[in-house]
């Protein structure tokens, strides 16, 4: 039997949990669910866009391009730091977009910074995060 995993252990599954319910929320079209993933006062900085702030907004945002696009997600944590309550990560981030009216894939990948915190009932969420595009190959 496998010992149980540490603190630390505990907590990168957890944030991979979240990563893994925010992918599959965006791959079966599922915006509401993207509230329960995000702190009250989330963030986010994407490439070249406004800025989104709230789980609303983030509703908001997500169900126009998900009722556009059939999206889906990836993302390749290169680093995930734990200190505490609060949680830094950084990788990359694939995004396929295929519009529901037909034509051309749309596809980005990006850089991302990602800032997460255990919030008072114990759950992690995104808190911050900003993209940026890669440089050309």
């Amino acid at each position: 039997m496998d010992a149980p995993p540490n603190s630390d252990q505990a907590d990168r599954l957890a944030i991979s949990a979240l990563r893994d319910a925010w992918v599959a929320a965006v791959a079966r079209g599922d915006a509401r669910a993207l509230a329960d993933l995000v702190t009250d006062d989330y963030e986010v900085w994407a490439h070249a866009t406004p800025a989104l702030a709230g789980p609303d907004v983030v509703v908001t945002a997500m169900t126009a391009a998900l009722t556009k696009y059939a999206i889906t997600q990836s993302y390749e944590p290169v680093e995930t730091i734990v200190a505490g309550d609060w949680a830094f990560q950084r990788g990359i981030e694939r995004i396929r977009g295929v519009p529901r009216d037909g034509g051309p894939a749309h596809e980005v990948a990006q850089r991302a910074l990602l800032i997460l915190r255990r919030d008072e009932d114990g759950r992690w969420r995104y808190a911050r995060g900003m993209t940026n595009g890669l440089p050309p190959a």
